[in-house]
């Protein structure tokens, strides 16, 4: 009991790391200059929940990788069939997740068209699996109920994330009703699904509707898990990275020259994939939320 409960106590440690000042000063990392108080970081900028990441809670956030490091049975991710879709941001993740020797299956055109789907973890970039590219959120959601309808009986796990250009707030009242009539109908097929906060950039005019939306699915999908990206890349060395309330990725978690990203190069100003070694460490908790779903 003694090493549950020093188990347990490393992962509330964790959380300390997910702080959200208001109105705090950036420094030359991007980071918040001060971190918030235990009551703030519970709220959180939203009023909605930030996230732990410890066992049994549904959100997994930057706490994530520290649950990934404390589960004894990490292969059971390997033991049901998993299919996720993403650009190049899930890309990074899905690198991330290789270099810790958990490398997702290929999945591309052939395995929409009726291919098997291998056990375990299978990874898809929309653009090769149905032409799909960054900016139409809803011909992506569409290839997701498509790899539903072709391999529901193979899979316990399907999810996808969407790319920089796919929340916009022009149509994120449309976009959150599609998503939503996706998830229950992957549910209703007896798959599980796992919530992917969306990415955001560097550039902070982008990510005011990628953060109602992270808020929506929090309040929508509290008996899901979620894997809440967001958290994760905009906190480094315990600080929010923010300018005037609006979240970015960190300058340490991006791709850059000193970090570039294994497979997307070094980013165009104000954009956000991520850097190789971050990803890495992201991939923890992204793992920590397909073991929690699919178990």
């Amino acid at each position: 009991m003694s090493e549950v409960l020093r188990g347990l106590g490393s992962l509330l440690l964790a959380t300390a790391l997910v702080t959200g000042c208001k109105g705090s000063a950036s420094n030359s990392s991007g980071a918040s200059a001060s971190s918030a108080s235990p009551q703030q970081a519970a709220a959180g900028k939203s009023g909605a929940p930030l996230a732990v990441g410890a066992p049994g809670s549904n959100v997994v956030g930057n706490a994530g990788t520290s649950a990934w490091d404390s589960l004894s049975d990490k292969e059971a991710v390997r033991t049901f069939g998993t299919l996720y879709l993403h650009q190049s941001v899930g890309q990074d993740l899905e690198d991330g997740a290789e270099a810790l020797g958990y490398k997702f299956e290929y999945y591309g055109p052939d395995h929409q068209r009726g291919q098997a789907t291998a056990q375990g973890l299978n990874g898809g970039i929309f653009t090769d699996v149905a032409g799909v590219a960054n900016g139409a959120p809803m011909e992506k959601m569409a290839a997701v109920r498509k790899a539903l309808a072709t391999h529901k009986s193979r899979l316990k796990v399907l999810f996808f994330s969407f790319g920089y250009a796919d929340v916009q707030e022009q149509d994120l009242p449309a976009v959150e009703a599609a998503y939503a009539k996706l998830v229950a109908d992957v549910k209703a097929a007896g798959l599980r699904f796992v919530h992917v906060t969306p990415p955001l950039v560097y550039s902070v005019a982008e990510n005011p509707p990628k953060m109602k939306m992270r808020t929506w699915m929090l309040e929508t999908f509290k008996g899901d898990t979620i894997f809440d990206l967001q958290d994760i890349e905009s906190t480094q060395d315990g600080k929010r990275c923010e300018v005037g309330g609006v979240w970015r990725i960190c300058q340490g978690n991006r791709s850059t020259t000193t970090c570039p990203s294994k497979g997307q190069g070094i980013d165009e100003e104000g954009a956000g994939h991520i850097c190789a070694t971050r990803a890495k460490v992201f991939a923890k908790a992204l793992l920590f939320a397909i073991h929690r779903a699919g178990r």
